[in-house]
């Protein structure tokens, strides 16, 4: 079962032993429309979309899959992966539909949205890598929401960020923070500084699988920071080669909980995790961008999840109004292994922002 994981593979960065010389992130927060001007892109989004059509047109070349459940406030979810979006609308989403209208869209570059490449651009190394990041990395990410929150016409967003996506939505409530209402932050990856510390994905995996499991997970992460071979894959190879986390994935959260729920994800993206990656780089610190995140925060953080209670706690302290909830009996997927409790949690922080 390919697994949507948060925090994927950045957080070993150099420890792992991976070939990445190139140590800055290329992502700039406070950039967002001046990179897209300096390309020659707008945020603006063609007129007349329906917010409910099963996909929006955010970009000439770019249209985003979407599906919308429930009925009411409207919520915006961010998946994580990065790049694997969700196969069908959460359980707690459908829980809630009575009072809230869930919006998932797969982000540009995975599941059924369009993807920019099909091959590496031309030029070397250097230069395909740069050509990656500008179409797929955070700021492409982070204009997308913005054409998503013009084209649902709301003065500001309710957003739910799933792991990867809870740093994405986030960045999105720091770049833009009069623009988002309320922020929920489920399993948030801990990349708010790099390296991540105890939030390093991959030692509480490799900590959990047998001794072939750890093998086949040193093997995939050599194959997956060999940036300039993997420019040479296609789309195809890089999306199978990034979706095979996670059945390694799998075996360490049932090998530590036989009965967690892991629920599927839609088809994997290949150059967007790459991108990210190069937005990402090998270190950072965004904590002080951060504070500038207005919006009223719930941080979602699953008792079971492998990802260390510590970690999420740092996400949480980022943040000028964030609190913590966490959850008895769930791990990564709280929102599917413990609907009632997640939907619960939901409703009393969205009702409480009313009064």
């Amino acid at each position: 079962m390919v697994v949507a994981l948060g925090a994927l593979v950045l957080l070993v960065g150099a420890a792992a032993g991976a070939w990445w010389w190139m140590g800055r992130a290329l992502f700039q927060p406070g950039t967002v429309e001046q990179v897209l001007a300096a390309r020659g892109e707008t945020l603006e989004v063609p007129p007349g979309q329906r917010a409910d059509a099963p996909s929006w047109q955010v970009a000439p070349d770019v249209r985003l899959h979407h599906v919308a459940v429930g009925e009411g406030r409207d919520v915006v979810v961010v998946h994580g992966g990065p790049g694997l979006p969700p196969a069908e609308p959460w359980r707690a989403a459908v829980l809630t539909g009575d009072t809230l209208r869930w919006h998932f869209y797969d982000q540009r570059g995975c599941g059924a949205s369009s993807r920019p490449f099909t091959h590496a651009p031309s030029g070397g190394t250097w230069q395909a890598m740069q050509a990656v990041e500008a179409q797929l990395g955070l700021a492409a990410q982070l204009a997308d929401l913005e054409r998503i929150r013009r084209l649902l016409g709301k003065e500001r967003l309710t957003l739910v960020g799933h792991s990867f996506g809870a740093l994405v939505a986030a960045l999105y409530a720091a770049e833009w923070p009069e623009r988002v209402e309320a922020l929920v932050l489920v399993a948030p990856a801990p990349l708010v500084t790099m390296p991540a510390g105890d939030g390093d994905l991959f030692t509480q995996v490799r900590a959990r699988l047998d001794a072939e499991g750890q093998r086949a997970l040193e093997a995939w992460m050599k194959h997956t920071f060999d940036f300039p071979a993997r420019l040479k894959d296609d789309e195809a190879r890089l999306a199978e080669h990034f979706a095979g986390f996670g059945s390694l994935y799998a075996q360490a959260a049932r090998r530590e909980r036989p009965e967690a729920r892991l629920p599927g994800s839609g088809a994997a993206g290949g150059f967007l995790s790459l991108g990210l990656y190069l937005s990402l780089g090998r270190h950072h610190d965004w904590s002080d961008w951060l504070r500038r995140v207005r919006a009223p925060t719930l941080v979602i953080h699953g008792a079971e999840d492998l990802q260390p209670r510590s970690a999420t706690a740092r996400v949480v302290e980022a943040l000028p109004h964030a609190r913590l909830v966490e959850l008895e009996g769930s791990g990564h997927f709280p929102f599917e292994e413990q609907p009632e409790a997640f939907a619960a949690a939901l409703r009393a922080f969205l009702t409480e922002m009313k009064r």
